[in-house]
């Protein structure tokens, strides 16, 4: 059990070491390579855990459930490189192609090994596992690894590469990060060679350590650094009132411009730090914040987000906001370069009250994302409502339309005219029996099409293997008797023919006042259906 005793103590070091990094919830002000660390941090996480579990089920000799940890090791593995090399990139703040190239390569690796462990399920190409053996490494264990080692060196030595054109400061951090990299790398190779023992486990604790000592706690350091040059600074200055906690309290929101307001005569300070390790510096000051900004509002606020804007930032406003609530925000576009910016301002008291803090954001890309998010999630229900094989509208989208009718029958509403047509294609099975499924599934597919033309004013769904309904409306339904007539001639020519599909079909209409259900309609027209598909074979009798 020695196996799963030290990947328990790797799993509580790593807790402890990197408490603070994966207790982040409110991730809006964090930096986005600290965001991308946590994600790793997540993952090497997940890994101590399979590790652990992999650690026990082997010695005991549980097979499936050893083959099962297996593989989620495997895919954690892997998703841990892939997560080391988004954040590397982001740190290094490169957005270049190679960046990109790289991140792209660690999704190619991840997707490679992804495909392997599901060829391992018929053909052992990673590992296997025996009751006699245990674990049996295979020789794709041996490729992932090495392309996971190459990987790993590749970013390492582009962490070299970029840290030898920055500050001594930096290339300090660059260096941990590269040098962590470089030994996931080696402990990479040792897991290679020694497949019982913990070595990836090893490797993923001394790297992240090295982040908390030579990143972390020396970003923390730089930082308390700072906010003492701004205290002193701020001493300096004119703005006697401004001291060096104020400050710190304005930077912990990490926005792009500050102002530290005097509510009593409206003097004022602006500040601009684009980041909470980056340098503070003074950008304006005046005695009439106010008055300036009211000024300023229509020549850099869009034209229809000004009048909003004025009527917040108006200090009896937020006076009177501030009452019951800490902090107040509005979202609005500021114009940058000709173009609008998506853009929030909040503004909160000081810790003495006597002050507004104000702080200035861009959230054009969070706003971006948001709205690429929505457009994603409504083709995806979209999407769940369309039928795979021809296109249209499938038996979800047909539930969901007649749940919203029959509630509108059921609260009275003076629901639109409107009939349900009920279709069945003829002969499917004895096309599947002989000329195949594929032959099969263009049939349907031609049927979905002769309908949609038909009704070419009203949703078609496919509502079983060979059946369709149609909900007639609008001029579908005022000349419903015609159309019927059209869809039973072109079924009388492809039957005649024998060529095309034969649809056997049923149409009935909503009579308000007598109808309560809306299965009601449905079932006549079923009935309809049926009794058509009964003229058609004796037709072919």
């Amino acid at each position: 059990m020695y196996y799963a005793g030290f990947g328990i103590l790797s799993l509580i070091l790593h807790l402890i070491i990197n408490h603070e990094v994966l207790r982040i919830k409110n991730t809006e002000n964090v930096p986005a390579y600290k965001i991308k660390y946590r994600e790793f941090l997540l993952c090497i996480l997940f890994y101590y855990v399979t590790d652990i579990m992999w650690g026990f089920f082997n010695d005991l000799r549980i097979v499936l459930l050893a083959y099962c940890d297996t593989l989620l090791y495997f895919l954690s593995l892997a998703l841990s490189v892939l997560f080391w090399v988004r954040y590397v990139v982001e740190f290094l703040g490169r957005k270049g192609n190679r960046s990109r190239n790289l991140i792209y390569v660690g999704y190619a690796i991840f997707g490679f090994t992804l495909l392997n462990l599901i060829v391992n399920f018929f053909n052992p190409v990673i590992f296997d596992f025996t009751a006699a053996e245990g674990y049996v490494p295979g020789y794709a264990r041996y490729i992932i690894f090495v392309v996971l080692f190459i990987l790993q060196m590749t970013i390492s030595i582009y962490s070299i590469i970029v840290s030898s054109n920055t500050d001594t400061k930096n290339k300090t951090r660059y260096m941990t990060v590269s040098a962590s990299g470089s030994v996931m790398a080696v402990f990479i190779i040792l897991q290679t060679k020694y497949p019982y023992l913990p070595f990836y486990a090893i490797g993923t604790l001394v790297s992240t350590s090295l982040i908390h000592v030579f990143v972390e706690e020396d970003e923390k350091l730089d930082m308390d650094q700072k906010l003492r040059n701004v205290e002193k600074n701020a001493e300096t200055s004119q703005k006697k009132t401004i001291t060096f906690g104020q400050i710190a309290e304005s930077l912990a929101s990490n926005y792009d411009v500050i102002y530290y307001v005097n509510i009593n005569d409206g003097n004022y300070v602006g500040y601009s730090s684009r980041n909470m390790y980056g340098q503070l510096k003074i950008d304006r000051s005046g005695s009439e914040f106010f008055e300036d900004i009211k000024k300023s509002i229509p020549k850099i606020v869009h034209q229809k987000d000004a009048g909003r804007v004025i009527e917040f930032i108006n200090k009896d406003y937020l006076l009177s906001a501030l009452e019951d609530r800490k902090q107040v925000n509005l979202k609005y576009r500021l114009i940058v370069d000709g173009r609008p910016q998506h853009t929030r301002i909040f503004v909160r008291k000081s810790s003495d009250s006597e002050h507004f803090i104000i702080g200035v954001e861009n959230i054009d890309n969070e706003v971006r994302k948001e709205k690429e998010h929505l457009k994603a999630l409504n083709t995806e229900k979209e999407l769940a409502r369309r039928d795979e094989l021809t296109g249209i509208k499938n038996k979800t989208a047909y539930s969901e339309l007649m749940q919203s009718v029959q509630s509108n029958i059921d609260n009275g509403v003076d629901y639109l005219p409107f009939a349900i047509a009920v279709c069945d294609v003829n002969d499917l099975k004895k096309i599947n029996d002989t000329s195949g499924h594929k032959a099969g599934d263009e049939y349907i597919r031609s049927a979905a099409k002769m309908l949609c033309d038909i009704f070419s004013h009203s949703p078609v769904f496919r509502i079983g293997g060979d059946e369709f309904a149609v909900f007639l409306r609008g001029d579908d339904y005022n000349e419903r008797e015609d159309l019927m007539v059209r869809l039973h001639e072109e079924v009388m020519a492809n039957f005649l023919n024998e060529n095309g599909p034969v649809i056997a079909s049923g149409v009935s209409e909503f009579r308000p006042g007598k109808d309560t259900d809306v299965s009601e309609v449905f079932e006549r027209a079923d009935n309809m259906m049926y009794e058509d598909k009964r003229q058609l074979k004796l037709h072919g009798n």
